[in-house]
């Protein structure tokens, strides 16, 4: 197995994270057109790995899109969390 260059490491660090943020955003939109239990912990657990992912980058030299992901992600719980209030009504 060759090694990649530091560069295509933290790319493949973003991407990552970019791409487990992408399915957790579309779980919580799920989760936002039909409220109910299962799809509310499905996207508790997609935000969670997004998480992860995103914990890796933080030492990017690529602030700029950590601070993107970082934001979306906010974003996304923010919605997860008006889901669950309502669910809990």
């Amino acid at each position: 197995m060759t090694k990649r260059p530091r560069s295509q490491n933290v790319q493949t660090a973003l991407t990552d994270a970019s791409n487990s943020l992408n399915k957790a955003e579309n779980a919580v939109k799920q989760a936002v057109s039909y409220p109910n239990d299962t799809l509310v912990d499905q996207a508790e657990n997609a935000l969670d790995r997004a998480q992860n992912a995103i914990d890796v980058t933080l030492e990017s030299e690529n602030q700029i899109a950590v601070k993107r992901l970082t934001d979306h992600y906010q974003v996304a719980a923010q919605k997860l969390d008006e889901v669950k209030e309502e669910l809990e009504r």
